[in-house]
């Protein structure tokens, strides 16, 4: 299984906002991580529709988190983010039953749905707060 590039550059992308703690512009994330910037746009308007990101315009504006880091699932983000999550082709919304020739008899389907949703299940215990780094605060003495 590979996750698409869009996948990936969202979640870059969140990350870097949530570290960041303020707004960033487009040609700085797209310069941080050596990006397309039609891309990056492409991304963050599907963050932006999806009330992940907020978009301010302006000469001061940017973009930046519209959510707490531990409100954003990375499960969610993922799912938002890809076209398919198919791992075989009978597991497509496109594919017919009688398309393939080991049906009914076949278990790799079923086998293949519990792996993914277990995948799923994982990303879901996670939120983009885990993958910030750790914020130290001032030690008492």
């Amino acid at each position: 299984m590979q996750l698409n590039l869009s996948t990936d550059i969202a979640l870059r992308t969140l990350i870097y906002l949530g570290q960041k703690g303020e707004p960033a512009t487009i040609a700085e994330i797209a310069e941080a991580f050596d990006i397309v910037k039609t891309h990056l746009m492409k991304v963050v308007m599907a963050l932006v529709a999806e009330g992940l990101v907020t978009s301010i315009r302006g000469r001061n504006g940017g973009i930046l988190l519209a959510r707490a880091p531990d409100a954003i699932r990375i499960g969610d983000v993922v799912q938002l983010m890809e076209n398919s999550l198919a791992l075989l082709f009978c597991m497509k919304e496109s594919a017919r039953n009688g398309e393939c020739p080991l049906l009914p008899a076949c278990r790799l389907r079923k086998l293949f749905f519990k792996a993914q949703k277990s995948f799923f299940t994982t990303l879901d215990e996670s939120t983009l707060a885990d993958l910030l780094p750790v914020k130290l605060g001032n030690p008492t003495k």
